[in-house]
């Protein structure tokens, strides 16, 4: 069925488990237009998921890895990566330039 806008639209349940054994939660404001790193705590030092939701605009994340360094993804709204056998060592985030933007970040490391 399709959606009012003529956009046809579904519903996908994102079901993936993961036992972490640490967690980290923390909001940042993007207050300026340079890139922003963000801080990995409460124990997680490899993010096996990394959720990023943003509030105010796009929002360009850059990840590093064991599979490389600063590979860019954008994102407005919503960002879930799971990556089981290859952790995110480093993020860091930039806005669109004079936009004030929000953003929530949830870490989880696995054992």
């Amino acid at each position: 069925m399709g959606s009012p806008s003529g956009i046809a639209s579904f519903c996908t349940p994102i079901i993936e488990q993961l036992n972490l054994v640490q967690k980290d939660y923390d909001t940042l404001v993007l207050a300026a237009d340079a890139p922003v790193s963000v801080s990995f705590g409460g124990g997680v030092t490899a993010a096996s998921v990394v959720i990023l939701k943003a509030v105010g605009g796009k929002v360009r994340a850059r990840v590093t890895s064991a599979d490389g360094s600063t590979q860019a993804v954008p994102f407005d709204s919503l960002l879930i990566l799971i990556s089981r056998t290859v952790p995110i060592t480093a993020i860091d985030l930039m806005r669109v330039p004079g936009m004030a933007t929000t953003v929530d970040v949830f870490l989880g490391q696995t054992s």
